[in-house]
């Protein structure tokens, strides 16, 4: 596994500002963030794709990288609760014809494979470097809820973990956290580690400019980051 350092410096030298989805894993997994299991396939290996699905057990997700995708959601870059090998497969082929139909050129470096997660509470927590204030946390409920319902509010770092829990304590999410309305409590604990995490990665490495992950899903004991983005200097 490659060290924060090593990932951020390799990306710069090939000239991008953004680390490929599967290098934000392993920057994620190297602090100890759990992310989905996953295999990275050749795009012109049907086989091998259909063979990563069946490795990971159905139902899987699929997922385009490529440098010339920023957002996966708009070009269609992205499919989620593929039940089988036959819908996998299929999968690959209309995800391609999409791709070419809504960013003309894309190249697809690889398809990214991974274990659908069940259904959690989805959380945005997220890291940003401002020129005026420096590294911050951002955190609030995420997935669909992102746009709909604003729930994020930041934190400037460094904070104290009572600084964390009150930040929690201002979402709508942190009543989720802990039972709203007769739902049972969740992992929040898994979250304020999530939230540690990113901070000793905007902290230590002023070259990462920005860190979404969205959603974060949590569950009774533990949360795992599905979806991820970063952004360098």
């Amino acid at each position: 596994m490659k060290t924060p350092k090593e990932l951020i410096q390799s990306a710069l030298r090939e000239g991008r500002k953004a680390l490929f989805e599967h290098e934000a894993r392993e920057l994620a997994r190297s602090v100890g963030i759990i992310v989905p299991r996953f295999v990275l396939a050749d795009p012109a290996d049907q086989k091998a794709i259909v063979a990563a699905g069946e490795t990971l057990g159905f139902p899987v997700v699929l997922k385009a990288v490529s440098p010339d995708i920023p957002h996966k959601t708009d070009a269609g870059a992205v499919m989620l609760n593929i039940t089988g090998s036959a819908g996998l497969s299929a999968s690959v082929t209309t995800m391609k014809n999409m791709i070419v139909a809504r960013v003309p050129g894309a190249a697809i470096r690889w398809f990214l494979i991974e274990k659908m997660m069940p259904q959690g509470l989805e959380l945005l927590i997220g890291g940003l470097r401002d020129e005026q204030f420096g590294p911050s946390i951002a955190f609030g409920l995420g997935g669909v809820w992102v746009e709909a319902l604003k729930d994020a509010v930041f934190g400037i770092l460094p904070m104290t973990r009572e600084e964390m829990l009150d930040m929690i304590a201002q979402t709508r999410a942190g009543l989720f956290l802990k039972g709203f309305r007769g739902s049972p409590a969740l992992d929040q604990e898994a979250a304020l580690s999530i939230i540690n995490a990113l901070s000793k990665l905007m902290t230590d490495h002023p070259g990462i400019k920005e860190i979404d992950l969205n959603p974060v899903r949590v569950y009774a004991r533990s949360a795992a980051a599905l979806d991820m983005r970063v952004i360098l200097q």
